[in-house]
């Protein structure tokens, strides 16, 4: 009983001097504390560096004194307190507070971290002792959350930053947005547009493009619509949270035949000279790739808008909010300029849940972009995507999708863009679900646009320096580059005589776990002849080119040329897609469809950029590309005969019944009458697969058995039958 008494005596003392070194502890630490945090800053304030809507949190002083933050840390994990130091003489005057951007800038008062919808945040003492810390649980696009006077946290609408914490709610749910009737879209003549919300909330409206607040204009009555106008409503109840923003666009007097996207946004926007991305502005600085000139449009600046795209029949296919900036390099400079948007859990979701087009199975995306033709847009603005629109359902590459469109931004008419997936880290995201840090992407000589060069250095100097003549040599790289796809890629850019490859808009990628690298067609304004006649240009010189700019990308394609397995399947499949994919019948028709659906849109294109000049002059540049299309193929047979030493060619028909199987020449599909010149000297693979319910039975002419099989050609012509009977 004693010594248990002594135990106890023991146990107690060392509580009470926990409890005395504790309340010391408090008594000696800071009086600062986590007031405030915005983790969805999609259009409240920006900050003052990079002039961005960003996280934030704010930090108290609730003392008498200033206080010196030097060495303090901010972490979002509470196990790992030394996530960011607080720049050297950082301070917090009494009773003052302070802005800290969780951006992932790493500079300054910016944190190398983001802030999650979600989360923790930390505050540390020099040695380490947490200081003051907030868990938060899913958190809304521009509502904060802050500690009341009496330190509660309550939820606030709109945040405080800089001010006192007052007028909150502990209650985080909001009010219903309001409806808008009749719904957005597209009308032959004026409409009355009444707004409706729950009984006791009062409307505030807007039809300029801003994001109401409590000083907006009040709903009173229907509101006149004769023209097209973004209508934005909110709804204000008595002693809680306002509402999301409702947004419609009325498209009054538009006739679509092509999609819609309409974007809505507060015109500073886009417009004012100091935070106006669209402007040459007052705050604005130089791209040094495209000249000295100094303006905001090359500001890697992005801001709140709302998007609705309808689809050519007038159906609305999506209505988000989201981010938008100005995308390209040197033609940001345009007046119409190229447009990326962007989808983000701060905006309200983290990626566009729209099936955008009918050529591929994606139904979300993280990027959009609205692409007007690039340096193409005084011409045909067709180039970039009629080179990936030629190879669609043809070939194994990445490409990036079209839909022709046309844009409004605030009601206003912004002419004619082409709606497109961004050829970026989402690519890859979304086609091949790979999380951001799976994988290497890279552009140009290399240059790190995600990840690591280290692997693709490695395979760079190992194909430099061993010849992929010797078969182990080609197995090795065969298992580090998707060959298949990396032929069809240079296909696509040689064909299309892209003047601005491979030194330039070239990207490549590779997963980490067990990758091979994968080339990304985009950015084809220079090709097809913009600016000569194209069809006569010997673009291998590009490709292969042993000095200048374009020689690092181009020892590629010349080491792998080295293999008399590759040199034979690049021949023969070039061929087989000039007689195919590149026929000039096939060809012209997608010139003609893709030309026929921008054709009604063309007059209020040249009425409002006068890019092309007229609708005449544009006519005449389609002309152009039907030419290249005839030409095209006739000029490059001799050309690839040359680059392969001169083999000559000759005549390949493969027979087939279409309804029983296919046939593959050099793994490019074929129809059942095919028939075209191929190179002498070059194994040619034919690939025989049955449809279902058929087997395959023979090649006709040799009696061959096997499915696949590979053909030399030697004479003037040669002919393949397979034949295919029903499964017994």
């Amino acid at each position: 009983m004693r010594q248990r008494r002594i135990v106890f005596i023991a146990v107690l003392a060392a509580l009470l001097a926990g409890l005395a070194l504790a309340a010391r502890l408090r008594a000696d630490a800071p009086p600062v504390v986590i007031a405030e945090v915005l983790a969805g800053n999609a259009s409240t304030n920006l900050d003052p560096d990079y002039k961005n809507f960003v996280p934030w949190v704010e930090l108290r002083n609730d003392g008498a004194t200033a206080v010196n933050l030097t060495g303090y840390r901010l972490s979002n994990d509470l196990a790992v307190p030394n996530r960011w130091t607080l720049p050297a003489g950082v301070s917090i005057p009494a009773g003052g507070a302070l802005l800290l951007w969780l951006d992932g800038q790493a500079t300054g008062r910016h944190a190398p971290f983001v802030l999650d919808m979600s989360g923790e945040l930390g505050l540390f003492a020099p040695d380490g002792t947490l200081i003051d810390s907030l868990t938060f649980g899913p958190q809304r696009p521009d509502v904060s959350y802050g500690r009341a006077p009496g330190g509660d946290w309550l939820t606030f609408d709109p945040p405080t930053p800089g001010a006192a914490n007052s007028g909150g709610w502990a209650d985080p749910t909001p009010a219903g947005p309001p409806t808008l009737s009749p719904p957005g879209g597209f009308y032959a003549g004026a409409q009355a547009v009444t707004l409706a919300a729950a009984p006791g909330a009062t409307i505030r409206y807007t039809t300029d493009g801003r994001r109401p607040t409590a000083a907006s204009p009040l709903y009173s009555g229907p509101i006149a619509v004769n023209a097209p106008t973004a209508i934005r409503a909110r709804a204000f109840p008595a002693g809680g949270l306002p509402s999301e923003t409702a947004t419609a666009t009325y498209l009054v007097g538009v006739s679509p035949n092509v999609a819609v996207v309409s974007l809505a946004t507060d015109p500073a926007y886009f417009f004012d000279d100091f935070i106006g991305i669209y402007v040459d502005g007052r705050a604005g600085i130089a791209n040094p790739d495209c000249g000295p000139k100094v303006a905001n449009w090359n500001r890697p600046w992005e801001r709140p808008v709302s998007v609705e795209i309808y689809d050519a029949g007038g159906a609305l296919l999506l209505r988000q909010d989201g981010g938008v900036a100005i995308a390209g390099s040197c033609t940001r400079k345009d007046p119409q300029k190229q447009l990326q948007l962007f989808a983000r859990p701060g905006y309200g979701d983290d990626d566009f849940s729209v099936a955008l087009f009918a050529d591929k199975p994606d139904a979300a995306y993280g990027r959009i972009i609205l692409r007007p033709g690039g340096q193409d847009v005084a011409n045909t603005l067709l180039r970039d995507a009629l080179g990936q629109q030629l190879v669609a359902g043809r070939m194994d590459i990445d490409r990036q999708a079209y839909r022709p469109g046309v844009v409004f931004i605030n009601g206003a008419f912004w002419g004619i863009y082409g709606v497109r997936e961004r050829m970026d880290e989402y690519y890859v995201t979304s086609t091949y679900g790979l999380g951001l840090g799976a994988f290497d992407l890279l552009e140009k000589n290399a240059h790190v646009m995600v990840g690591s060069r280290a692997g693709w250095d490695a395979l760079y100097a190992y194909l430099r320096d061993n010849n992929p003549a010797t078969p182990s040599v080609y197995a090795t790289v065969q298992s580090r580059i998707a060959i298949d796809e990396y032929i069809n890629y240079q296909i696509a850019e040689i064909y299309a005589d892209n003047i601005d490859w491979p030194h330039n808009n070239i990207r490549f990628w590779s997963a980490h776990a067990g990758g091979r690298w994968r080339w990304m067609l985009y950015d084809m304004d220079a090709a097809f002849g913009r600016t000569t006649k194209g069809y006569n240009n010997n673009t291998f010189k590009f490709a292969a080119a042993k000095t200048g700019k374009r020689a690092y990308n181009a020892l590629v394609l010349r080491r792998l040329l080295l293999s008399p397995e590759f040199k034979a399947e690049f021949g023969q499949r070039f061929m087989a897609h000039l007689n195919t994919t590149y026929a000039p019948a096939r060809v012209r028709g997608i010139i003609d469809d893709m030309a026929a659906a921008i054709a009604p849109q063309m007059p209020a294109q040249v009425a409002r950029w006068a890019k092309p000049r007229s609708v005449a002059f544009w006519q005449s540049e389609v002309g152009r590309l039907r030419v290249f299309a005839d030409q095209r193929p006739g000029y490059l047979t001799g050309f690839l005969n040359t680059f392969l030493g001169a083999p000559g060619t000759a005549a390949l028909t493969v027979n087939h019944n279409a309804a029983q199987g296919r046939v593959l020449v050099a793994g490019v599909d074929v129809p059942g009458n095919y028939s075209g010149p191929h190179f002498r000297g070059l194994p040619v693979r034919l690939q025989a697969v049955p449809a279902a319910g058929y087997i395959f039975v023979q090649w006709a002419e040799t009696g061959e058995t096997n499915a696949a099989v590979a053909v030399v050609l030697s004479g003037a012509a040669a002919t393949r039958t397979a034949v295919f009977a029903p499964a017994p």
